[in-house]
C-alpha cells in the first residue's frame, strides 16, 4: 500500500473510530459498525455480519447482519449514497442516519440473528482465536457451516473481534453483489477496524451488564421496602380485625339469646335474623382479612393425599350448602397426581374458595356443573376448577385476584387473593381461562417435588 492509500486509510479509521467512540447505546453500536463495513465511502463490502462469542454456552450467536434484499436494492443504495458525498462527515452521518428499522427488517439480519454455532463444531469460527483477519472461499467452509451456504457466501472476508487480548467475536463481510474481489488491502483494513470495533463494543457491553446489575439492586431494594410495609400493615390489620372478632363473637352470641327470647314475636324475630346475617358476614370478613394480612409464612408442608382431601372437600361443601340441589359435582383425579407435598390445610382453603366461587355462579342455574381435575403435567402437579355458570364479564378480568374487589354485593373481594396468595407461597403459578357465556376454569400448577428434594429443603429450612 503506498503512502497517500495508507493516509486516506488512517483518515477513514478516525472517522469510523469517532463515530463509534460516540455511540452510547450497544444495539446501535452493531448498526454503526456493519454500515461502516458496507457503506461505499467506509470498507465498501457489500454485506456484513456480527457473530459475538458466548462464553458461558461456548456458542457463537448471530447477532446482528446488514445487507440489501436484492440488487435492485443495493443499486439504488450505492446510486444515493454517492450523490450524499459523505466524506469528511461520515461520523455524523453514521450516527444519525441510519434506517435501523430497515437493516432489522431484512431478509438476511433474520437469518443471521437466528443462528447459535458451538464453538467445537466444525466451524471456521474457530479461527476467532487468530490475531489477523482472513479471505475464505466455500471450500474453507467446515460441515457445519450452513449458514453460510444458504447465504450464498462465496469469496468473503473474516475478521475476528479481539479486546484485551480475548476473541469477543467476529465480523464476516464479503461482496455478493458487485462480485468485487477482495483484497490483502480490503483485509488490512478491516482487521484495523475490527479491533477499534471490539473494544467498543465490550466497553458497552460492560455498561450494558452494569445497568442490568443496577436495575435489578433497585428492584429487589424497592422489593424489600414493599414488603416491609407490608408485614407492618399486616401485623396492624391482625391486631385490628382480632380485637373486631373478639366483639363480634360476643355480640352473635347475645343475638342468638335474643332470638330464643322472642320466638312469639315473629318481627323481632325477623329483625334479630337480619342481625345475625349481618353479623356473620362482617365476621367472616374478618376471618379473610385475618387470613390475607398474615400471609402464608406458616405454612407447614408435608406430603399428603391430594385425592383424599378434594374428595373430603366436595363432601363437605355439599353437606354445608344443601339447599342447591341443582349443582353437580364432577371429578377427573388422576393417580400420577394423588399425592402433592404442600401444607393441606392452605390447599383445602384453596379448593373451598375456588368451588364457594363456582357454587355462587351457578346458583340459579338449574343444570349447574362443578368439575375439579388433577393431572400431572412435566414437573408439576395440575388442580383445575371449572364451572359452566357463565364466565366473568371481560371489563372484571383484570381485577379477579385483586384484595377487596368483589362484583358481589355480599363478597369480601378476598378469596381469590388469598387462593393467589396459597398457591405463590408453594412456588406455583393459578391461570384463569374464561369463556364468557360458558363459564370459568382456574387452573393451577404446583411443583411436583421429590423425596430427594423434599428432604434437601428440610435441610435448607424450607
Amino acid at each position: 500500500m503506498d503512502k497517500d492509500k495508507i493516509v486516506e486509510e488512517w483518515k477513514l479509521l478516525y472517522e469510523l473510530g469517532t463515530a463509534i467512540s460516540l455511540t452510547t447505546e450497544l444495539k446501535k453500536l452493531f448498526h454503526v459498525v456493519l454500515t461502516a463495513v458496507t457503506i461505499g465511502d467506509g470498507l465498501g463490502f457489500n454485506r456484513a455480519a456480527i457473530f459475538l462469542y458466548n462464553r458461558p454456552n461456548n456458542t457463537i450467536d448471530g447477532i446482528l447482519g446488514v445487507a440489501p434484499d436484492s440488487i435492485q436494492e443495493a443499486t439504488i443504495i450505492w446510486d444515493t449514497l454517492k450523490n450524499l458525498d459523505i466524506r469528511g462527515k461520515m461520523a455524523s452521518w453514521l450516527i444519525n442516519e441510519i434506517n435501523i428499522e430497515a437493516q432489522l427488517n431484512s431478509n438476511f439480519n433474520k437469518i443471521i440473528s437466528q443462528f447459535r454455532i458451538n464453538i467445537e463444531k466444525d466451524t471456521i469460527f474457530k479461527n476467532i482465536y487468530q490475531k489477523e483477519a482472513f479471505i475464505f472461499n466455500s471450500n474453507n467452509l467446515g460441515s457445519d457451516d450452513k449458514i453460510f451456504k444458504e447465504l450464498n457466501f462465496e469469496e468473503f472476508a473474516f475478521a475476528p473481534l479481539i479486546s484485551r487480548e480475548q476473541p469477543i467475536g467476529a465480523i464476516v463481510a464479503d461482496n455478493f453483489y458487485n462480485k468485487r474481489p477482495i483484497t490483502q488491502d480490503d483485509i488490512s483494513t478491516l482487521f484495523l477496524f475490527s479491533n477499534q470495533s471490539a473494544i467498543a463494543i465490550e466497553n458497552l457491553m460492560g455498561v450494558e451488564t452494569y445497568k442490568n446489575m443496577s436495575k435489578r439492586l433497585i428492584e429487589e431494594q424497592q422489593n424489600l421496602i414493599h414488603q416491609k410495609h407490608i408485614f407492618n400493615l399486616g401485623r396492624a390489620v391482625a391486631d385490628i380485625t382480632h380485637e373486631i372478632k373478639n366483639a363480634l363473637i360476643g355480640a352473635i352470641g347475645f343475638v342468638e339469646r335474643a332470638k330464643k327470647l322472642s320466638d312469639t314475636n315473629q318481627q323481632t324475630y325477623k329483625y334479630l335474623e337480619i342481625v345475625k346475617k349481618e353479623l356473620d358476614r362482617v365476621y367472616n370478613l374478618t376471618l379473610d382479612i385475618n387470613r390475607y394480612s398474615k400471609g402464608q409464612n406458616r405454612s407447614v408442608k408435608k406430603q399428603f393425599d391430594l385425592e383424599k382431601l378434594i374428595l373430603d372437600t366436595v363432601e363437605t361443601l355439599k353437606t354445608i350448602d344443601s339447599k342447591n340441589q341443582n349443582i353437580k359435582f364432577e371429578t377427573s383425579l388422576s393417580e400420577f397426581a394423588k399425592y402433592l407435598y404442600g401444607d393441606p390445610d392452605q390447599i383445602k382453603q384453596v379448593l373451598i374458595n375456588l368451588t364457594k366461587n363456582s357454587m355462587e355462579a351457578i346458583s340459579n342455574k338449574k343444570d349447574g356443573l362443578i368439575k375439579i381435575s388433577t393431572y400431572k403435567e412435566d414437573k408439576f402437579i395440575v388442580i383445575s376448577v371449572e364451572d359452566n355458570g357463565g364466565g366473568i364479564d371481560v371489563k372484571f378480568l383484570p381485577y379477579v385476584f385483586k384484595p377487596f374487589y368483589s362484583t358481589k354485593s355480599h363478597g369480601t373481594g378476598l378469596g381469590l387473593s388469598i387462593v393467589r396468595e396459597i398457591v405463590q407461597e408453594h412456588n406455583g403459578v393459578i391461570n384463569l381461562n374464561n369463556f364468557v357465556g360458558k363459564g370459568a376454569k382456574f387452573i393451577i400448577k404446583i411443583p411436583n417435588i421429590t423425596e430427594e428434594e423434599k428432604d434437601e429443603k428440610k435441610d435448607n429450612g424450607g
